[in-house]
């Protein structure tokens, strides 16, 4: 069952990551017209807003256009919301700094392999999002395998990311989203991100918890 779950949870960071990463791809705009987008934010309490702008985006024959343009404006322009950690963290906002390294030497110590422009800006909140998937496939696999030592590991790593890096910025960084989006998707993204974030922090803790009593005590902070 755990598994399953961790599977699922993988889905929805990936799902999120594209969309924080690049423009919507042709196939996400046929998922947005067609309401097939829908089922994932079932559970969310942004669905409302995402079957808004489903119903409304049905209607616009430059869907895909708009929504470019808007990915553009908030995520690459230096006058949209800066989605990088750095930008909220570090008191001089310096890309590349010690927060950025530090993201970084995660990704290392957990050995998640990135492209070479990607790990010039690890600290991107779609990126953080993708390590957090990564590390869910590794948490499904090991579960699989009942490798329990590589497992205690990989829900460390999971707990440690989420306490030292997103729970400190993705909130005021999607609060930022919602307010500068010009359309209800990118505000609905920021919602289901900010809300799945939330529950990302109680949910790995308790598992974290409960995987250390499993382990009989052997949990260590993660470096």
């Amino acid at each position: 069952m755990e598994a399953i779950t961790a599977g699922e949870r993988e889905t929805t960071y990936g799902f999120l990551a594209a969309l924080l990463l690049k423009p919507p791809t042709d196939s996400f705009v046929a998922m947005i017209k067609d309401g097939s987008i829908l089922p994932v934010a079932a559970d969310s309490p942004s669905y409302s807003e995402f079957a808004e702008f489903v119903k409304d985006a049905g209607k616009m024959t430059d869907l895909k256009e708009e929504l470019e343009a808007e990915h553009t404006a908030l995520f690459v322009l230096p006058s949209g919301v800066l989605p990088h950690e750095a930008a909220y963290l570090d008191r001089e906002k310096r890309l590349g700094g010690r927060i950025t390294v530090s993201v970084r030497q995660f990704y290392e110590r957990a050995g998640m392999e990135t492209s070479e422009a990607c790990i010039e800006v690890p600290d991107h909140l779609g990126l953080e999002l993708e390590f957090m998937g990564f590390l869910c496939r590794l948490e499904k696999k090991f579960r699989e395998k009942q490798d329990r030592s590589s497992l205690l590991k990989c829900i460390e790593f999971q707990k440690a990311f989420l306490d030292e890096h997103l729970l400190k910025w993705a909130h005021q960084c999607c609060e930022k989203v919602i307010e500068k989006s010009a359309y209800g998707f990118y505000k609905a993204i920021a919602h289901f991100t900010k809300e799945f974030i939330k529950d990302e922090e109680k949910y790995v803790r308790e598992l974290y918890i409960k995987s250390c009593k499993e382990g009989e005590g052997i949990c260590e902070p993660v470096a």
